[in-house]
């Protein structure tokens, strides 16, 4: 089965955008007892923590290890507007919702995992919303004790889209406008 990650970005204007990651392990794979395994809320908290304090020790090779994909994780990084944006307190967290793993009949699935909705006051004063998803992983290479995440960089105002049924994608929260 081929596993790919949707995910939904805002730069001035709402893009969907379908990403598969090759270092979660993009490709012919079988569905394991692992991709059934929800993550809970403390497995999410703790690597939540874990990306503050990366963040705040500006260790962005750390932050970046922590995410499914290391290339996203800098993108991200400098969409955000890099250090200078590094919020000073860690985010709260407004609501979290399971996203189920979703199988689809081309073979393709969307990895599922657990959503941290946080909200704060990134470095430069300005509210940001983000959708901070963890999910599971058996790759060694990606995240940290066998969890990885989508939108490492919590400040960046980036969701998580959700695909339906019949193909289209309904976004999470809204990113917060420039």
């Amino acid at each position: 089965m081929k596993t790919c990650l949707f995910l939904a970005s805002a730069v001035g204007y709402l893009i969907a955008t379908v990403i598969c990651i090759s270092t979660i392990g993009c490709g012919s794979t079988e569905t394991t007892a692992l991709s059934l395994q929800e993550v809970t809320i403390d497995e999410a908290k703790a690597i939540l923590n874990q990306a503050v304090a990366y963040a705040q020790a500006r260790n962005l090779g750390g932050l970046c290890q922590l995410g499914g994909s290391v290339n996203m994780c800098q993108h991200q990084f400098t969409g955000a507007g890099g250090w200078g944006t590094v919020p000073s307190e860690p985010p709260e967290i407004v609501d979290t919702y399971y996203l189920p793993t979703k199988h689809f009949d081309n073979g393709f699935q969307a990895t599922g995992g657990r959503v941290l909705v946080l909200e704060g006051i990134n470095g430069k004063g300005e509210p940001y919303r983000t959708e901070f998803m963890v999910f599971k992983t058996d790759d060694p290479s990606a995240g940290s004790g066998g969890l990885a995440v989508i939108n490492v960089v919590y400040w960046s105002g980036f969701g998580i889209a959700q695909p339906n049924d019949d193909g289209t994608v309904t976004t999470g929260g809204t990113p917060q406008s420039e």
